[in-house]
Formats: C-alpha cells, structure tokens, sequence
C-alpha cells in the first residue's frame, strides 16, 4: 500500500512552538545555550483519513556527547480534546506558549505518547490515526542541531512482495524485514536527488567548485560569491571556448563585477599614439605589445580586485601582463576652474548649504 510523504522543514517548523531553538532559512534547528528549555511542538500532520498507519519517521541530527533528547509521536483520528468541559485543539493547546510545559507533559502521558530515547530513525508502525503530533524535547547542555525531518506513510516494498499471511503489521517479521526496506528507501532516495545535485541550478552550493574543476577552471576555496560562481561554472565551457581573446576578458569582468569594463590592449593603441604622447601613455598602459589594461568605472575592495584578477590570469592570452585601473565617479574642482567648451560634468551630488549662504543668479539648484 503506497502513501504519501511528509517534509518537516522551515514552514511547519514555524507554524510550531519551538522555545530554546532557532530556526535558520533552510529548517535547520540550532540550540540557543541561553535558553534553558528546549522544545519543540509541531502541528498536526494530516493524513486525510481516519485509522492511518504511520510508518519511518528520521531526521538528521547532530548532537553533544552528555546531551539526550526524546521524541514523543502519537496518533489520533480526533483532533481536539475536552478541558474544562470546552473542546480544545490539540496542535494549539501544544503550540500555546503561555501554557506551562508541566501541563503539556501531563497531558503527553496520559494521552499515550510513545516516547522514543536519541533515536533518529523511527518506525511508527504501532501508530494508527488521522492526525500525527510529535513534540521533540532536548536536554544537556552542548551543542545540537536537527533538519531534514521526515515520515512516511509509503507501505514496506519488501512486506508487501509476501502473501498476506505474512504481512502482520508491527510484528517480527515486519521489524526484520523493515531494516533492509529503510536501506533501499534510503538508496531509492539519494538516487532521486541526482538530478538536482548535477543541475548548476539547483545543486548545493560546496559542489560548484567540484564541477569548475571538471570544466578547468580553478575557483579557490570560499573565494567568490555564490552567484558569480555559479554564473561562471554555468558559462565555463563558453567561456573555455573564448580563452585568449578580448571578449573572454570582457565576460569574466561583467560576471565578477556586474558591470562592463573597457579593455586596452597596448599592441592595437601604438598605431594611434602621437610621438610625444608615447612616454605618457606608456606610463599609463605599459611599454609592450604583452600589456593590457581594464578599466573598471568605480573604486574595487582589495577582496572584489583579487578575484577579478584571479579569473581573468586564467583566460588571458599567453604571455599577456594585465592591469586593473579603477576610476573615480567623481571629481573636485579647484577654485578659479572654468569648464571649456564641450565639457560636462556627468555626475551629479547631494550637497547641503551652509547657514547664511549666498548663491548669485548663476547658480540653481537642479
């Protein structure tokens, strides 16, 4: 009998109570040391029938030495109890805050929660019910950590192959059988997760510079930004296709910087040099045919210049010396400085006048 799957992530996780952890974008949860409770209430998880069977139930998780943490599962086919002669929802009686965690506790044992002790591979065969609740609950001090939680209500593959005679849910022969159907799951599982991990789309993101170095080209460790390379293990075979030219270059900068720069190379600037102009632009732009320039429109950090160079040394042509000249937006002028015709300033700033300051018929304010 096939079922459905449940992801426990970010969603539900915080759609439940969770005092003494925080929760990160990717659901994982991480232990707050300040805080000297630890809990977590989830929701109820719907199957959408009465008198369902529950089956594996895991999660990663990452925990101390001296710490311990309990899970508590149950399942009902009602999803409210009476106190105090008044109906109340289970999942928000549990998700309250203001109640105190002794009356949750009572009501967890008399309401018959199987308690399972540091296990983080569950079988919840004796489980029958519309709605599941589970409540995590961690103690010790240390660090810990859980994600990826996840149950199922798929039946045994292996179970279901024997006649049914055979097919007593929750018995020996189920339990035996159940070790080496959580293996092929397992298998089944990773199997079905290649596709996003070989997508540049989708995959994470410490595998990128797995697949760059597959395509050649060298990205360092923790060095850009995810994005960039991403983008560059993307266009790395376009890119290997364009090395040693011009628009290689001119790529790998719009890539890094997300903007254009302007590549001079030395050897096609000779031709258009005056003669007395030559010690000038040499200083500039180099003495060889080897020395190329990139002009970049604004000021870089060391960090963003280092990566820029980085890549560009790896596509540049042979012999090739580069140069990365940042440019400044922005100028001042000294004072009795006139502009001459065809002059223009570009770019314009907020200023703010001084007290008492005088402006003639020249000057506006734009």
């Amino acid at each position: 009998m096939a079922g459905a799957s449940y992801s426990i992530n970010h969603n539900r996780i915080r759609r439940g109570l969770y005092p003494g952890f925080e929760l990160k974008e990717d659901g994982t949860l991480i232990l707050d040391p300040r805080e000297g409770i630890h809990m977590l209430y989830l929701r109820a998880i719907d199957a959408g029938e009465e008198k369902a069977s529950w089956g594996r139930l895991r999660f990663q998780v990452s925990c101390s030495e001296d710490m311990v943490y309990y899970l508590y599962a149950a399942a009902f086919d009602q999803d409210s109890f009476y106190r105090r002669q008044q109906p109340v929802p289970i999942e928000d009686f549990l998700c309250d805050a203001q109640e105190s965690r002794a009356i949750k506790r009572q009501f967890l044992q008399e309401a018959g929660f199987a308690r399972y002790t540091s296990q983080k591979d569950i079988l919840l065969y004796e489980l029958q019910g519309r709605y599941l609740y589970l409540v995590l609950e961690v103690q010790g001090e240390g660090q810990f950590s859980m994600r990826g939680m996840r149950v199922d209500r798929q039946g045994d593959p292996f179970m279901n192959t024997f006649p049914e005679v055979y097919r007593e849910r929750g018995s020996f022969f189920h339990r035996y059988l159940s070790v080496f159907s959580s293996i092929y799951e397992d298998f089944q599982e990773e199997i079905e997760e290649l596709p996003r991990l070989l997508d540049l789309d989708t995959c994470p993101a410490f595998l990128l510079p797995v697949y760059a170095s597959w395509l050649g080209l060298a990205v360092g460790d923790n060095f850009l930004e995810e994005p960039v390379l991403r983008t560059l293990v993307k266009e790395a075979f376009s890119l290997n296709r364009m090395k040693g030219t011009k628009a290689a270059l001119l790529r790998i900068a719009r890539i890094v910087l997300g903007e254009d720069v302007v590549v001079l190379e030395r050897n096609v600037m000779g031709a258009y040099i005056e003669k007395e102009e030559v010690p000038q632009m040499n200083r500039l732009y180099g003495r060889t045919a080897q020395d190329v320039t990139i002009l970049v429109g604004r000021p870089l950090t060391e960090v963003k210049r280092s990566q820029l160079l980085f890549l560009l040394e790896q596509f540049s042509p042979v012999r090739a010396r580069l140069h990365v000249v940042c440019l400044k937006r922005a100028c001042v002028l000294d004072s009795y400085s006139y502009l001459d015709w065809n002059a223009m300033v570009p770019w314009q700033g907020q200023g703010r006048l001084d007290r008492e300051q005088e402006m003639d018929g020249a000057v506006c304010l734009g």
